[in-house]
């Protein structure tokens, strides 16, 4: 009954949302409502590599084992357009990553047949594609668990790993590069979605 209401869900097709841009906090607070079992352990180390590589819901389903370079700390990911780019590992997730690998292998899904990382584990989609619904569901869920009032959306992460890009003082071009925006003007204007709240309060924030 749990996996049928994660998979189905009531569209909001055509309506526009503000952006919201998830805290560290908010995103470990999430994560700490999986499950412990298999299942959890995949759904939290899918939220962290949305989190930290700022990657889209399509591409994070979409990596496969062979895209994992264990050695070299990175994941090939394709986007929009068949586009491949390559993005790194901070030592953290990479840490999360690696559990769910050896999870994975102990469930007795390994390299045959280059099965997608994040991949079903139940008899009815074992070693299969999860759904992009599952993905938004399980969100929502676990942020109602949590507490945390923003709407959780798989995007949002995308756009929270943008802006903490930009506080962190990292360039615009390395910005677009991780994003895999094919212009620079399309990573300028990505960041301007963010709450104009915030652009006010550091302004407030300046001294002389």
């Amino acid at each position: 009954m749990k996996n049928q209401a994660l998979n189905h869900t009531i569209t909001t097709k055509g309506r526009k949302f503000h952006t919201e841009i998830y805290t560290k906090e908010e995103v470990m607070l999430l994560v700490d409502q999986c499950n412990k079992g298999a299942s959890g352990l995949r759904n939290k180390v899918l939220i962290i590599v949305l989190y930290r590589c700022g990657l889209r819901v399509s591409e994070v389903l979409g990596i496969r084992t062979s895209d994992y370079n264990q050695q070299e700390g990175t994941l090939r990911v394709i986007g929009k357009g068949n586009k491949m780019r390559v993005v790194g590992l901070d030592s953290q997730t990479q840490m999360n990553l690696d559990l769910w690998m050896l999870k994975r292998k102990e469930l007795g899904i390994n390299g045959k047949g280059n099965p997608p990382i994040f991949c079903g584990i139940s008899k009815q989609n074992f070693g299969q594609h999860l759904q992009t619904v599952y993905v938004r569901n399980l969100l929502k869920l676990l942020g109602k668990k949590a507490g945390i009032e923003k709407r959780m959306n798989p995007h949002n992460f995308r756009h929270s790993f943008a802006h903490d890009l930009l506080n962190e003082g990292i360039g615009l071009q390395h910005i677009q590069i991780s994003l895999g925006h094919s212009g620079i003007a399309t990573t300028s204007k990505y960041l301007q979605r963010f709450n104009p709240r915030e652009t006010i309060e550091t302004i407030k924030e300046r001294v002389w």
